[in-house]
C-alpha cells in the first residue's frame, strides 16, 4: 500500500502554466482566500473564551472582596481600586481586538499578494527542537519552512523555481517546477 503525502501546495499542471506566465489561477485564488478567511476565523474564534475567563476572574475577584467586611472595606478605601477593576475588561477587549485587527490585515495581506518567485538552486538545512524537526528549503535567496523532509520533492544541489505568495509570516506555494 502506498503512502500518500499531503502538502499545501498540491497544483495542476494548467496552474503550473498559469503561474509560469505570471498568473494565479481560481482555483489558487479560492485556495488563497480560504487560507485568509481561516485566519481570520482562528482569530475571531476565541473571543467567546475571552469573555468567559474575563468575567469568571471578574466574580471570583468581586466575590472573594465582597464576601467579608474587612476585605470589603479595604477595596473600597481607595478609588484607584474600582478605577483599576473598572478599566481591566476594556483593557483586555482592546488588545484582543487589535490582535483581530492584525489578523484581518494579514489575511488582506495574503489575499493581495500576488504571484512571487523564487529561483535558484536548491539547498536544504535542518533543526531539531521539542516539538520535532523543521526544514529549511533554500531557493536562491528566498526561504521556506517545513514540517516533514520534502527533500525528495527538491533535491538538493538542483535548480528550481518556487511559484508562491507571501505575508509577513507565511509564504504559501502555489506551484513549482525542477529546472534541470
Amino acid at each position: 500500500m502506498s503512502q500518500m503525502k499531503l502538502t499545501f501546495y498540491e497544483f495542476t499542471p494548467e496552474d503550473l502554466a498559469s503561474n509560469q506566465r505570471g498568473f494565479i489561477t481560481p482555483s489558487q485564488t479560492e485556495f488563497i482566500g480560504g487560507m485568509a478567511d481561516g485566519i481570520r476565523r482562528s482569530q475571531r474564534s476565541g473571543l467567546p473564551l475571552v469573555i468567559f475567563f474575563l468575567l469568571l476572574g471578574l466574580g471570583i475577584f468581586f466575590g472573594m472582596t465582597f464576601s467579608n467586611e474587612s476585605a470589603r472595606k479595604a477595596f473600597l478605601s481607595d478609588p484607584l481600586n474600582l478605577w483599576v477593576m473598572c478599566s481591566i475588561p476594556p483593557i483586555v477587549l482592546g488588545i484582543f481586538g487589535i490582535s483581530i485587527y492584525l489578523a484581518n490585515r494579514r489575511a488582506a495581506q495574503l489575499e493581495e499578494s500576488g504571484l512571487k518567485v523564487a529561483e535558484g538552486e536548491i539547498s536544504w538545512d535542518e533543526e531539531y527542537s521539542k516539538t520535532g524537526p523543521t526544514y529549511f528549503l533554500y531557493v536562491g535567496e528566498s526561504e521556506f519552512i517545513f514540517g516533514e523532509d520534502l527533500s525528495g520533492d527538491f533535491p538538493a544541489g538542483r535548480r528550481g523555481r518556487i511559484f508562491h505568495c507571501e505575508t509577513s509570516f507565511l509564504k504559501l506555494i502555489l506551484s513549482h517546477e525542477l529546472l534541470d
